[in-house]
């Protein structure tokens, strides 16, 4: 019994025929059936039966298939696990980013370095909350988080940088609206916020501040084009405001404003794989605006 054969029997099952599972392996439905006999020889037992042109599972069929669901599983698992040991930079891994880390800004910091090593597959998600590493929910974070609450034998955080938020609205808008002179001037205003309860990511108000309107967007890129379109007042980071095609101007920057450290986690069963540090050495390396958006970062090297 091979791998291919456990292959030809699952997915004939999970995708319905022959021709489908060939057409996912990239064999023939000949070859297939072909697979699919020898197995059944090895085993010593029917698998599959025919029910009018369709190829379903017999009782015992259906006790294998969960078991050559398992084996499959566990080669997978057993890859990736020598992967994490390789000492090249190569290998599939997946990264999560919180929501208002834009992946779009993300993925243009790593365009080079995924040019420059074809072997590295990425697969990138965006979660609110801090992944599970036990779990092996991801390989790699990136968010703010509080190294003193991790435990250092089971995750490692290394500093990454730093994102300074203030609040800004387009030069239109403030022409229209004015400008808030304090906390407790934004009765006429319209608020953008990461959250319905919070101006900033992770933080929570001391008081509630009354405005109008409030719109909620979770990306921070969408809150720029916001503000820039004239929607509101909402948080950005100075350098974003800086790049604006529009007139940004800064509301109660002495008042209303946030700082975050951005930390580079990953369990600590990964400290020894040449991808996971290299990777972080070249998020170190980029000119600190790279990870904070809006930059061009191949016109920039160029």
């Amino acid at each position: 019994m091979d791998r291919n054969q456990l292959l030809a029997f699952y997915y004939t099952i999970i995708l319905g025929s022959t021709s489908q599972a060939a057409e996912k392996l990239g064999f023939t439905a000949s070859w297939i059936t072909k697979l699919l006999q020898k197995l059944e020889q090895q085993v010593g037992h029917q698998l599959l039966t025919k029910k009018g042109k369709h190829l379903v599972l017999t009782e015992k069929g259906n006790i294998f298939l969960k078991d050559a669901k398992m084996i499959l599983n566990c080669y997978d698992f057993s890859l990736k696990k020598m992967q994490r040991l390789s000492d090249r930079m190569e290998g599939a891994f997946t990264l999560s980013l919180p929501p208002f880390i834009s992946s779009l800004w993300f993925m243009e910091a790593i365009t080079p370095l995924l040019k420059d090593n074809p072997h590295i597959s990425f697969n990138i998600k965006t979660l609110r909350e801090a992944p599970d590493f036990k779990a092996g929910e991801v390989d790699i974070d990136i968010r703010n988080v509080s190294p003193l609450f991790l435990d250092p034998q089971e995750v490692v955080a290394q500093y990454l940088t730093t994102y300074k938020l203030r609040l800004y609205a387009s030069q239109a808008y403030v022409e229209e609206k004015g400008i808030p002179q304090n906390l407790y001037d934004f009765d006429d205003h319209t608020l953008i916020s990461f959250m319905e309860d919070s101006l900033f990511p992770h933080m929570y108000e001391p008081l509630t501040i009354k405005c109008k309107q409030r719109l909620i967007i979770d990306c921070s890129l969408g809150i720029a084009h916001a503000v820039e379109n004239g929607l509101g007042i909402g948080p950005l980071l100075p350098h974003i405001a800086r790049q604006s095609p529009q007139p940004l101007v800064p509301i109660l920057h002495n008042q209303l404003n946030q700082s975050l450290n951005i930390y580079y986690t990953y369990p600590a069963t990964l400290k020894q794989n040449r991808m996971i540090q290299d990777f972080y050495n070249y998020l170190q390396g980029l000119p600190d605006d790279f990870l904070k958006g809006r930059v061009t970062l191949l016109a920039k090297r160029q």
